[in-house]
């Protein structure tokens, strides 16, 4: 999927939801979320076995990440349900680390959670991704995603590649995270 889709498939759910909270948006889609310590080697998981899709999260994990398995969830479950395809979609699907950082979904939540407009004005005011992360109490890969997003997008990030491509250096982050890496 494209940058602009899922853009506008992320803006349309703000827009019928009226909310930025992952969780609140999870549940206008029709999906139950409850939180669980019985899960400790994974980070949540999705389960379509009862009358209503329920997103399980681990209780132990920070806030932050927390809404990272929620939206990751959010996405699969409705990327199979835009595909007209739940029938393929296991009737568990575990989230363990490697999932939260799939591109993808993690696009998706960062359009759900983050207005484009707010976002590009931090980087005006020369907010690193940690600041904005910060600010707005969102897990960081979120934001570098957003940021990502903004570029593919057509926002004008000229202002502001230099301090973030030396944050990315100084925090030894992958290449994938710098602009003029972005394919």
């Amino acid at each position: 999927m494209d940058s602009a889709f899922i853009y506008q498939a992320a803006n349309e759910l703000v827009k019928n939801a009226g909310t930025r909270n992952i969780k609140q948006i999870a549940r206008s889609c029709s999906l139950d979320i409850s939180e669980t310590s019985r899960i400790k080697d994974m980070l949540g998981l999705l389960s379509l076995y009862f009358d209503k899709p329920l997103i399980l999260i681990n209780r132990q994990l920070d806030k932050q990440t927390k809404q990272m398995v929620c939206g990751y969830a959010l996405g699969h479950y409705l990327e199979h349900q835009l595909l007209m395809d739940l029938h393929t979609l296991n009737k568990f699907l575990t989230i363990k680390d490697k999932h939260i950082l799939l591109y993808e979904h993690n696009a998706f939540t960062s359009h759900l959670m983050l207005d484009s407009e707010e976002v590009y004005q931090m980087t005006k005011r020369k907010m690193d991704a940690a600041q904005i992360a910060n600010a707005k109490r969102i897990h960081i890969n979120l934001v570098l995603v957003k940021l990502l997003e903004l570029h593919h997008l057509g926002y004008d990030l000229r202002h502001y590649h230099t301090q973030h491509h030396a944050f990315i250096k100084q925090l030894n982050l992958p290449e994938y995270y710098r602009f003029d890496a972005a394919g």
